[in-house]
């Protein structure tokens, strides 16, 4: 059996690194990427110039927080990569040669966090993680200059360090390992930081967990919101000259834009992100970039399936699937690279719904050879 689990996991990141190495080569631009990395660019000339305090001030994509475009403009610092001529940079269309530099880091940084999130999913569950390797909306949104991948690997590593701060000591089931519980409230805000629906549907999330907020429980509470606020405005510089008004500037275009002509153009229905769920569409765009889109058909009747288990042995997993769930489904902007705010939790429900399955058929087989049972976990 461990052999197995080894062989699993082994897979599961192979296949992710794999898959994602392919998408970053073969993926054509995306219509984000062209707007992400031009603010990019802006802050690497910055940084390179030491125009720190510049930093704070700029306004351009202001909607989102900086600091996976901060960490582009790091990597272009680095590497070096020249800035293309953007006009010959068409969405759909081949990256012409001067542009390939820049699409190599940039994407090449994404790649390596959505090979993380895998690698941490399969701590959890090995075959979730499998799944989550092969997913073909996670495997094009992680090879892909846009925001998603560093809050997502961000988000898991907070839930992780927040079911380690619910391991207490016996004698106190309702303390929290203060440690990690300062650790994943920083994480959190580091993933809003990022990108802001990340910290909400996280938050909340984990928020009941942490009981009602009263006299006895504002112990917990007060160090997990502490550092996540701490976290989260330490690393959003542009909040640093006037924090309230300049999130709130920031926050309320997200409003604004999903009342605007260009959502309600597309005229997408409260249950898009379910067709989105259900049908591996990355696969049909680009043709011959992903491997199968099994992980479309699968994941969502498996995650159902592993409810039962993960409520007893993962609910902290289960409330992030159900709260990014009714998220995507009530936000009025619903375009398909949300759908990552959800897919490392409903891999792992997924996940447990395929050891579900495997522990049924262990108990048919048994039975049949007339074997002694053991224990239901």
């Amino acid at each position: 059996m461990r052999a197995l689990l080894l062989g699993l996991i082994l897979a599961a990141v192979a296949g992710a690194a794999w898959q994602r190495d392919v998408a970053v080569r073969r993926l054509p631009p995306d219509y984000d990427e062209l707007t992400y990395l031009p603010v990019a660019y802006r802050y690497e000339a910055m940084l390179a110039s030491g125009r720190w305090g510049e930093v704070a001030k700029f306004r351009e994509n202001f909607e989102h927080p900086p600091l996976v475009k901060l960490l582009f403009a790091t990597g272009l610092w680095v590497s070096g990569a020249p800035e293309p001529e953007w006009k010959q940079v068409e969405v759909g269309h081949p990256l012409p040669a001067a542009a390939v530099p820049v699409f190599h880091v940039t994407r090449g940084l994404s790649a390596v966090m959505g090979v993380l999130q895998v690698a941490l999913v399969a701590v959890v569950s090995a075959p979730g993680a499998l799944l989550l390797a092969f997913d073909a909306y996670h495997a094009k949104y992680t090879s892909q200059a846009y925001l998603e991948a560093v809050p997502g690997l961000l988000a898991v590593l907070a839930v992780l360090a927040f079911e380690r701060a619910r391991r207490t000591a016996p004698g106190s089931p309702r303390a929290f390992r203060r440690g990690p519980l300062v650790l994943s409230g920083a994480l959190l805000g580091a993933a809003a930081a990022c990108k802001y629906p990340y910290g909400l549907v996280v938050g909340l999330a984990l928020a009941p967990f942490l009981g009602l907020p009263t006299r006895a429980r504002l112990g917990p509470w007060g160090v997990f919101g502490l550092a996540t606020l701490a976290a989260f405005f330490l690393l959003h510089p542009g909040l640093w000259s006037s924090p309230v008004g300049n999130l709130w500037e920031s926050v309320s275009f997200h409003w604004s834009y999903s009342q605007s002509a260009h959502v309600q153009r597309a005229g997408l229905p409260w249950y898009q992100p379910w067709l989105y769920l259900t049908h591996p569409e990355p696969v049909r765009w680009h043709d011959g970039v992903f491997l199968t889109g099994a992980s479309a058909w699968l994941m969502v009747p498996l995650a159902v399936l592993g409810v039962p288990r993960a409520a007893r042995t993962r609910p902290v997993w289960l409330a992030w699937a159900g709260v990014g769930l009714v998220f995507l489904m009530v936000w009025p902007t619903r375009w398909p690279q949300y759908l990552l705010l959800v897919l490392p939790a409903l891999s792992v429900c997924a996940g447990l719904g395929v050891e579900t399955l495997a522990a049924q058929a262990r108990r048919s087989w048994r039975r049949r050879a007339g074997l002694a049972l053991p224990p239901t976990a």
